[in-house]
């Protein structure tokens, strides 16, 4: 009888009972318009599928207290949340999903803060896949209208407007109007916001500092009443052209110009304008005070200026030094010279002659430091006059190993060359460079022992640099003696081979460095001294 009743029911109420067993379908979520929709729910939603993160909106991204999916991942993924079965104390009353709590951890460290929310656990369709999503529970018209979203994307009807809450207080990483006054007011720049006419509507407090002004006299005055009368032009033509808002605006970088206080006086500033929106009505100026940089680099050129006139007063004294040791040096050298040629007669003794050598050497040996000292202070005070040519170094150090070759001979000391074939010229001052490598050999035959060598070598860098190498198989410098090697002016050590170079290598570094090269001295223990002069690429042509 049931069976026949059960068939006699209308085909309306068994339409009906069919419809209400049948499965609900899954949500999806596949095209960009549900994740919009998803983004602007005030629910956090968490939607993954096995251990891979597929989406996150903000709410649950702020809840668990990290900025981005990216940065949840960094985190762990999922392991760093704690997913555990739980009764929902929430007022929902959807009666889908399995009821789940989520915790996690927030800032690591000492000051680590757990926080944790109800969560409902539902099974959906995204990206044409299941996957899971993780719901916040929270009331029941917030979680039917999840349900709604992820069931239907498209908006049925238009909600009601939800109640207007009072703002919330700001999170970590923002800040208020309040809390951006407080900056502005400790920023050591002078701030100040006007309108397009020059009135002046606010300012911070390093602005009424730098003016001399309180706020409220301030907003009283226009921009104009804040510089010197023949500065006022150039700031209304920068305005005018911040207004423009064309390229020539933005490439404009600042002003310096001339403030005027309260109290009179006139400050230096720099001053940088700009619009605080495009197209608004307000623009802004930043100051800042150029007074103590002004002031350094006025003590910076009145130091340059007391500098070059002491070099200029060094470099006239040692002109004159060395026009009145000239002619009493000269008479002393030629007398010598006379005198060991026993042109008048014998002198009577041998020792004699060797005295009247010494004397003559040492005529000689003065007049190079005179000369030496000479150019020294001509290269200090950039009186030097250098000619920069193309030089062939390889000629260059052919004919100087020539020239040295007799002193190397009375000291049986060995000079050997090895120079590198296809040398490019350098771009030199003849003279000096003939100097320098003069110098260099003359110091490398000092510092050789009696039976020593000195390799006079040229060769090009694999960055195209022309390098003159001079090393010598006596005993290495000390740092001591490089530094005696290297002023002028400083007195020697009894040990210090170096020093009786006089000025050669300190004049020989300046002429290098003259000639935009660079200078270096290498030892290395027993293995000698090596003395390297390296002329950039830009210095030498190839």
């Amino acid at each position: 009888n049931e069976a026949r009743q059960q068939e006699e029911r209308p085909q309306e109420e068994r339409q009906q009972t069919a419809w209400l067993t049948q499965a609900e379908p899954a949500p999806r979520g596949s095209s960009r318009r549900d994740r919009a929709l998803l983004d602007l729910l005030p629910v956090g939603i968490l939607i993954y599928r096995l251990d891979r993160l597929l989406y996150a909106n903000q709410a649950f991204l702020t809840r668990m207290g990290h900025d981005s999916l990216h940065a949840l991942e960094a985190a762990g993924g999922l392991d760093a949340l704690y997913v555990e079965p739980g009764v929902s104390t929430a007022s929902s009353t959807s009666g889908t999903g399995t009821p789940v709590t989520i915790s996690a951890n927030q800032n690591g460290g000492d000051d680590a803060r757990s926080v944790s929310a109800e969560a409902r656990l539902h099974t959906i369709s995204w990206d044409d896949d299941s996957a899971l999503a993780l719901i916040f529970s929270r009331t029941h018209d917030e979680d039917a209208a999840i349900a709604a979203a992820l069931s239907d994307p498209e908006p049925a009807s238009i909600a009601e407007p939800e109640p207007v809450l009072a703002p919330a207080p700001p999170q970590a990483g923002h800040a208020d109007a309040e809390e951006l006054g407080a900056i502005l007011d400790t920023a050591a720049e002078g701030i100040i916001m006007f309108d397009a006419e020059g009135r002046i509507h606010s300012c911070n407090r390093s602005a009424e500092a730098l003016f001399g002004y309180d706020g409220e006299e301030l907003i009283k005055h226009n921009l104009a009443d804040l510089f010197v009368p023949e500065s006022r032009p150039g700031i209304f033509d920068y305005l005018a052209g911040v207004k423009s808002a064309g390229v020539a605006s933005l490439l404009d970088h600042g002003r310096e110009t001339l403030g005027r206080v309260r109290q009179g006086g006139i400050i230096p500033l720099s001053m940088t304008m700009g619009r605080t929106r495009a197209d608004g009505p307000n623009f802004f100026a930043v100051f800042r005070d150029l007074s103590q940089a002004k002031k350094s680099e006025g003590e910076l050129r009145e130091a340059r200026r007391l500098a070059e006139r002491a070099a200029n007063a060094r470099s006239d004294m040692l002109a004159r030094i060395s026009h009145e040791l000239r002619t009493p040096l000269n008479a002393i050298i030629g007398f010598a010279e006379v005198m060991i040629g026993e042109r008048f007669g014998a002198l009577g003794n041998e020792r004699y002659v060797e005295y009247m050598k010494d004397i003559r050497a040492s005529g000689e040996r003065v007049i190079a430091i005179v000369n030496d000292l000479l150019d020294l202070a001509q290269i200090e005070t950039g009186k030097l006059d250098l000619a920069f040519a193309s030089q062939n170094l390889n000629e260059m150090v052919e004919s100087c190993v020539a020239v040295m070759q007799p002193q190397a001979n009375r000291e049986r000391i060995i000079i050997r060359t090895s120079l590198a074939h296809t040398l490019p010229p350098v771009v030199a001052d003849a003279r000096a460079l003939r100097q320098i490598t003069l110098n260099l050999i003359g110091n490398s035959i000092h510092l050789a022992n009696a039976g020593g060598q000195v390799i006079v070598s040229t060769a090009l860098s694999d960055f195209g640099e022309v390098m003159l190498r001079v090393r010598d198989t006596g005993q290495s410098m000390n740092d001591n003696e490089v530094a005696a090697a290297l002023e002028p002016f400083r007195a020697p050590a009894p040990s210090d081979q170096a020093g009786s170079g006089g000025v050669s290598l300190s004049l020989t570094k300046a002429l290098v460095e003259a000639n935009r090269a660079k200078f270096q001295i290498r030892t290395a223990g027993r293995s000698g001294t090596l003395i390297e002069v390296v002329f950039s690429h830009a210095a030498a042509r190839v």
